[in-house]
Formats: C-alpha cells, structure tokens, sequence
C-alpha cells in the first residue's frame, strides 16, 4: 500500500483503517507533564496513540484527550494487555480498567503485549489460545474495532491459527538494525500489519554514520531517515518525542523519499545495533516499565 501523506491510512484486514503514523506514551510520566506531552501531539495533529496496561499511560492519555475537545470518533487509540493477565477473566478487568482510565467506552485496537509470560510457562500455547479466544469475544460484544498482537513470531501466530478470527496487527521491535526479516515477511503473507515499537533503536540510530550519512544526502534528520525507512516497508511507525518542533517535523516524513540504494545502504546496518535484547521466547521482560 502506498502512503504518500501524514493523513494516510494502512488498511487492516478487518476492513478497519489505521493512521500511517502513531504516537507511543511508552515511558511518559504518569503526571501533568506526560500530559502536557500528549496535548502537544495532538495540536501538532496526531490522531493515532499507542498506549499499554503496564505503561502507566492510559489515565493521562485520556485527560489529554477529552481536554482536547476533538471528537473520540477522530481518535485511534490502542492499548494491550499484559502478559501476566492472559486468563480470560483478568483480560476483561484488565480491559475494562484501561476503558476507564482512557475516558472511553470502546477501544479501536487491543493487542495481546507478549505471547508467554514467562520462558518457563511449559502451557503457555494453551494460556494463549484461550486468551484470543477471550479478544475475539470481546470484539463481537462491541466493545474493541479491532485486535491483535505484539511481539509475536511466526510460531506463536500457529497457536491461534484455528480461531475464528485472526490478529490484524502485530508490533514489534522494527528499524534497521532489527529488522526481523522473517517475522515481517509472515505477517505481510498473511496480511497482518506490521507496527514498529522503537524505529530509532532506542535512539542509538540516530548518530549511526550511515543514517547520519543518508541524512545529510536528503538535508534531513536522521530521524526522519529511520521513520521513513519504515514506512518504505510498508510498516507503520510509533514516534515519540518530548519536542513539539520534533514532533511537528515528524509530520513531513513525506517531503523526501529514500532510494532504493538508500534502503540497501541502511538495510547494511550490522544485525542488532540499537536492538532491545528483548525476545518473546528466550528474554521476555519483566513486569517493570523501565525493563524496556
């Protein structure tokens, strides 16, 4: 699919639409300045956010977002459950508390956070298949758009592969040093959008020489370089940025356009720089926001 604008959408398979580019609340402080943050996106004009359980987001993204005074209809909001409450019946509390954190009585996106809990749940792939089965329940009563995941391998999408309904998101760790070719390859064959969680490499991207090289080649920051590398793989960003003139400068990703040769060179990008270490099989995260 094509994105040439800011005002662009990804269409999932579900036939809903998603804006092009989200805004991640990951690591906001859960207090007027985290909120300050948020208001400042949605001046610049973002309309898609990114929130989870465990980020401890939600309750100011929603102070922001009735504060705004935009229509809830003209937002996109997504929020995920935690690993550790994958039992159908802590999904649905852990559900109906970020509703009520976020001022809302609908969510656009719901996402599973991590596949397993941890690398010793020996049941995980039944812990799993019952809690899709718990989303997919929670998307007929009407109150999600939309669900899917995070952080999911191709393995882990086998586990859910005869449910109902399948996921039609999966956000994962995505930029050039962590591209996850395999991962990305399966969910564009089956039509699963991808989203990217940290396409700066954890910031460590931004002074690599060869973004910085393609940078000063197109008289843009480096940032820019790596949001666009994204979406030139037809996979959707998740920016953030305490600078409101960086984050209104993340709004014309679409005044310059990367080569072909661009791609190869940042594609060249040794495997794992800026990565996480995080892994959903052999090192997940702990439950402490700052594990991430």
């Amino acid at each position: 699919m094509k994105i040439s604008s800011f005002d662009d959408t990804f269409l999932l398979s579900d036939g809903n639409k998603i804006p092009c580019i989200g805004f991640g609340t990951f690591g906001l402080d859960n207090n007027k300045k985290g909120e300050s943050l948020i208001k400042n996106a949605i001046s610049c004009g973002y309309r898609h956010f990114d929130t989870a359980s465990l980020y401890g987001s939600e309750e100011i993204l929603g102070k922001a977002l009735k504060a705004s005074g935009v229509a809830r209809d003209e937002f996109f909001l997504t929020t995920k459950v935690w690993k550790d409450d994958m039992a159908p019946g802590d999904i649905r509390k852990s559900f109906d508390r970020s509703l009520h954190a976020l001022g809302t009585d609908y969510l656009d996106l719901l996402l599973i956070h991590w596949p397993r809990a941890n690398e010793a749940d020996e049941e995980w792939e039944e812990h799993l298949f019952l809690a899709w089965n718990t989303f997919i329940f929670l998307k007929q009563e009407g109150k999600v758009k939309s669900i899917g995941v995070s952080n999911f391998l191709p393995q882990h999408f086998d586990v859910i592969h005869s449910c109902s309904e399948k996921p039609v998101v999966n956000q994962i760790e995505f930029h050039p040093g962590y591209m996850q070719t395999g991962t990305v390859d399966y969910c564009q064959r089956h039509n699963i959008q991808v989203e990217a969680w940290s396409p700066l490499g954890r910031g460590s991207l931004l002074n690599h020489p060869v973004v910085v090289d393609v940078a000063a080649k197109h008289k843009v920051s480096p940032a820019k370089v790596l949001l666009s590398f994204c979406l030139a793989h037809n996979v959707l960003p998740l920016v953030k940025s305490s600078s409101k003139e960086r984050l209104k400068e993340n709004l014309s990703l679409f005044d310059f356009k990367l080569t072909e040769q661009d791609l190869y060179v940042l594609r060249g990008i040794a495997e794992k720089t800026g990565w996480s270490g995080q892994h959903p099989d052999l090192s997940i995260p702990k439950a402490k926001v700052g594990d991430f």
